[in-house]
């Protein structure tokens, strides 16, 4: 079995493969310590599924965490575990996004899954997902109730702010000033969409789309994102959050063939 790790800021996520083929997917929280949500992930897999890391034939890891590892494994950089792993979900793909924690990012890649080009954010919260977490704790309102929330804004409202430390100031504002909260989660979520758009438009946008990440979990914001691009979006169907990890595990003998 090969294990492939994303040790992000916000989770790290491990996807377990058998001969090649997907046998389980789990996530545990990072909590700023690498090492520690590594372990937790093992005991995740050991609790859910009865496997030890001597099981493992290889442990692919990447992401954020990955040089802060100290047990035997071997080490791939993020886009080319994306790309990897929208090629194998996707085989017509050919321009993967990754809206995460702390980090969007959008490349092109070509029909075996190498990176051709890729572009990331700017290094601000108010590009990624950690900038949500803000905005649903002001407002009150949880990620898995947002989408239809913002789905029954009943106008368009301008975020002046392009900062998440303002951006928050400023929300607390309009519900002062008596703005709904749909309202709010539909502009922020245009706010935060545009971005994602700008960074994809510096990139040849071609063939099938693909996005993984944590934000793709929403789906007002796949929606928006399909607007913004003016094309069919897939998420990826192991759930986004688990693209990079299930790229880590394809890495293995030479990734996507």
């Amino acid at each position: 079995m090969i294990l492939g790790c994303d040790i992000g800021t916000a989770l790290t996520k491990g996807v377990i493969l058998a001969e090649g083929e997907y046998i389980f997917g789990t996530s545990v929280l990072t909590r700023a310590n690498a090492e520690r949500a590594f372990e937790d992930l093992l005991e995740a897999i050991r609790r859910e599924r009865g496997f030890k890391l001597d099981d493992f034939k290889e442990v692919v890891i990447t992401g954020w965490g990955e040089g802060r590892i100290r047990l035997p494994h071997r080490s791939e950089p993020t886009m080319k575990c994306i790309a990897q792993a929208a090629i194998w979900d996707l085989p017509s793909c050919r321009f993967a996004l990754c809206l995460g924690a702390q980090q969007s990012s959008a490349l092109i890649l070509n029909d075996r899954g190498k990176v051709l080009d890729y572009r990331i954010n700017d290094k601000c919260a108010a590009g990624a997902g950690r900038f949500l977490d803000i905005i649903f704790e002001a407002l009150e309102t949880t990620p898995e109730e947002s989408a239809d929330i913002a789905r029954s804004a009943d106008k368009k409202i301008a975020m002046s702010s392009q900062c998440a430390v303002f951006a928050e100031s400023e929300v607390v504002s309009l519900v002062n000033d008596g703005e709904s909260v749909a309202n709010i989660l539909e502009a922020i979520f245009r706010s935060l969409v545009s971005g994602v758009v700008a960074l994809s438009k510096r990139l040849p946008i071609r063939g099938e789309i693909i996005v993984g990440g944590g934000l793709a979990n929403n789906l007002r914001i796949v929606e928006l994102l399909e607007e913004g691009l003016g094309k069919k979006v897939k998420v990826f169907r192991l759930g986004p959050s688990f693209i990079a990890a299930m790229g880590a595990a394809l890495s293995v003998n030479g990734g996507v063939r």
